[in-house]
């Protein structure tokens, strides 16, 4: 098991990003003394220090925010898109704007992500657009605690992948965008800090932590397995990092893994400003 390399992976990155914060460049490679961490773009150790996520916390989104709008941002995920569009609140109007903004040839979705219309012959801002009416449709209302009975995020994953164009992944990003927004029903959800769906990321950090496959039906206890193995080696400098945060970890670690044993190159190189 690869535990020193992720631990290190993980108080690193985070040393990094406070570096950052400092404006403390003096490093070899902008703000690290390795290669491999200095010179490729890393998402963060907690997903809430991510550029695009700030912002959404900061201009986006409230506890009192509908689903879709959530679904929507992610869709989209790029901040001068998001930033266009925050006065408009009808959908048909949404799509319009959208309409327009590509029609002067800006960028409309984020890079980062990969959005398609699965497989259907139509225009991407249309799918998108659907997509988010179908959400708007289903009454969430029936998913936030009520009596005696608390909402899992596990369950309200699984209400999201049921919408036609929400896989996994996404609804997974959505879940992780409510539960801290301060104040949503779902911070409090009993399994909070301990749930995470797998994805195709997770799966290969995994891999490559135990040198061996690991699939969907062995997630949970692979990932758990290794939680438990790697957190004592995580420094004190790092806040107590939830699964879901985990998991993207071993999403980035995968690449590291890669980039660093020369079996694979970075697609996102990154120079320090």
């Amino acid at each position: 098991m690869k535990t020193a390399h992720l631990s290190y992976w993980i108080n690193e990155r985070e040393q990094m990003r406070r570096r950052k914060e400092r404006v403390d460049a003096d490093y070899t490679y902008g703000y690290s003394d390795d290669f491999y961490m200095g010179t490729v773009r890393y998402c963060n150790v907690h997903r809430e220090d991510d550029k695009v996520t700030r912002w959404m916390r900061q201009n986006w989104s409230t506890k009192d925010s509908p689903v879709w709008w959530f679904v929507l941002g992610r869709m989209l995920n790029y901040i001068p898109t998001l930033d266009r569009i925050r006065p408009y609140t009808s959908l048909p109007v949404l799509r319009d704007v959208l309409k327009d903004i590509r029609s002067t040839g800006e960028k409309v979705f984020t890079s980062a992500y990969t959005i398609s219309t699965c497989g259907k012959r139509m225009d991407k801002i249309d799918y998108v657009v659907r997509v988010c009416e179908a959400v708007a449709s289903v009454d969430w209302i029936t998913w936030h605690p009520r009596e005696n009975r608390v909402v899992t995020l596990a369950e309200f994953h699984l209400g999201l992948t049921q919408i036609d164009g929400l896989g996994s992944f996404l609804a997974a990003q959505v879940v992780a965008d409510l539960k801290n927004t301060p104040g949503h029903p779902l911070q409090t959800a009993p399994d909070h800090a301990t749930w995470c769906a797998p994805g195709p990321g997770s799966l290969r950090g995994l891999q490559a932590f135990y040198g061996r496959p690991v699939t969907p039906r062995t997630f949970v206890k692979d990932i758990r397995e290794c939680y438990a193995a790697t957190m004592p080696l995580v420094q004190e400098h790092v806040k107590p990092i939830d699964m879901q945060d985990f998991q993207n970890c071993l999403c980035e670690f995968s690449k590291y893994d890669r980039v660093s044993r020369g079996v694979g190159h970075a697609r996102n190189k990154y120079t320090p400003r």
